[in-house]
């Protein structure tokens, strides 16, 4: 019997998921880590992401019973990035993708115009974060550090290379890197030259789903996998997301609702994709190979805080209870996820306060979708992944507010399911998404 281990790795922790060949998921296991802050400066100890990573692997693998795990797959929501010397050994923290460079280094990094080129070529807008914005900062601020770097990865690469002992990203992978040429599927020379960098200190460029490979004997000893276990390269978050949950046709629509919660559209036209100025990126090994995203920034983080700081320290259960027990509308009440929000409360009942909370997120992915819709990216079919399918109450109210049905497959798990089924085609038990998908029998809940 065969099974493989999938990864997703988050903003504030990682999802894994064991799974069978035949598509059952035989162990979840989330193990989360702790960020502290330096400044304005969102950071994150390598060993303690690497040792939540492996607890994860190590839980996972404790489970297989009489199955062997042929490979492990991670997908990551990726631009957290990290500096290392030539041992391979961190000079810096991880440094969060949430960390912005001051306005003045950002202006200084790249003009307004030369942003707007850069989209073009690497599929993302370039904010006063992520890859670019960290290097540039760093060779400014601490050129004591940057002279003795001999690798820039982000975590995702990071934790390949500690259980490998090798480097490698996938194009899917780069995109958030800002660094790749998405059409080429090479390194962007005009970015890196920009930089002051060479190609040589970057994690070579290679296709989703190829093994990078195998783990170290030290990691198959410490994790209690074979030495043959391969390590498969995986993809951006949302697109796996997409694949644990079968989304995959132009016309369906995912709903990934993790710290940020993103729209994301499979399109078969980069050229389309690129003119709708959202977020791109490659998609699938075979069918639709680009998808587009746009994504309500870190809105779960907002939502935690006004929720704390409206009814208390309450559980998931309590939230949902009161939620469940309002109207659709919350008599009224909207929030805006601004400092104002307090007042705006004053006189509603806990019931139509946490009602609205979720509604008032909900209202800004209808926002988001008719902004979409009127660029021509149409959706018959939503599919809804991340924490919050966990709670049937916040589901049925997303989809009251956008009116139209919501199914929930692999919930979750999604993210992690489909760096698992990219993990068994890689390792050429399946050919294709679609195909692994279809044999995995998975099944949907429906809402609304």
């Amino acid at each position: 019997m065969k099974a493989f281990i999938g990864l997703d790795i988050g903003t504030s922790a990682v999802k894994g998921v064991l799974l069978s060949a035949g598509g059952e998921v035989i162990k979840t296991v989330t193990t989360g880590f702790e960020y502290f802050f330096e400044g304005e400066a969102k950071l994150l100890s390598p060993k303690v992401f690497t040792d939540a990573c492996c607890s994860t692997i190590s839980k996972l693998a404790a489970a297989r019973g009489e199955r062997d795990i042929l490979a492990i797959c991670s997908c990551s929501a990726s631009g957290s990035t990290l500096f290392l010397d030539k041992n391979g050994e961190p000079l810096t923290p991880i440094i969060g993708w949430q960390t912005k460079i001051s306005a003045e280094d950002s202006e200084e990094l790249m003009s307004k115009e030369e942003r707007r080129e850069l989209y073009e070529v690497v599929g993302w807008p370039l904010g006063p974060g992520f890859p670019p914005s960290y290097i540039f900062a760093l060779r400014k601020h601490y050129p004591e550090i940057f002279d003795k770097t001999a690798t820039i990865a982000m975590a995702a690469e990071y934790l390949n290379l500690t259980l490998t002992g090798r480097l490698g990203i996938s194009h899917s992978m780069a995109t958030p890197s800002y660094l790749a040429d998405q059409e080429k599927g090479e390194y962007n020379e005009a970015i890196i030259k920009r930089l002051g960098i060479e190609e040589k200190i970057l994690p070579p460029l290679m296709k989703k789903g190829a093994v990078l490979g195998n783990i170290t004997k030290e990691n198959a000893t410490r994790l209690g996998l074979s030495e043959d276990c391969a390590v498969v390269l995986g993809s951006f978050d949302h697109p796996s997301g997409a694949t644990g949950a079968g989304v995959y046709e132009e016309g369906e629509m995912l709903l990934s609702c993790g710290t940020s919660w993103v729209e994301f559209f499979p399109v078969c036209s980069r050229e389309f994709a690129i003119s709708t100025r959202a977020l791109v990126d490659r998609f699938m090994l075979y069918g639709s190979p680009w998808c587009v995203m746009k994504s309500i920034a870190s809105i779960s983080d907002k939502i935690n805080k006004l929720r704390k700081g409206l009814l208390g320290e309450i559980s998931h259960a309590e939230f949902d209870s009161l939620a469940s027990i309002s109207s659709l509308g919350a008599n009224g009440l909207r929030f805006s996820f601004t400092e104002e929000d307090e007042g705006r409360a004053v006189g509603y009942s806990r019931e139509d306060i946490a009602r609205a909370i979720i509604e008032s997120a909900a209202h800004l992915l209808r926002e988001n979708l008719e902004k979409m819709r009127a660029l021509g990216l149409r959706h018959d079919k939503i599919t809804l992944i991340g924490g919050i399918s966990n709670s049937e109450v916040c589901t049925r109210i997303i989809a009251e507010v956008l009116g139209q049905k919501i199914y929930v497959t692999n919930g979750e798990s999604a993210g992690a399911v489909g760096s698992a089924m990219l993990a068994a085609i890689g390792v050429g038990i399946f050919k294709s998404e679609k195909e692994a998908f279809a044999s995995m029998g998975f099944t949907s809940k429906s809402f609304g």
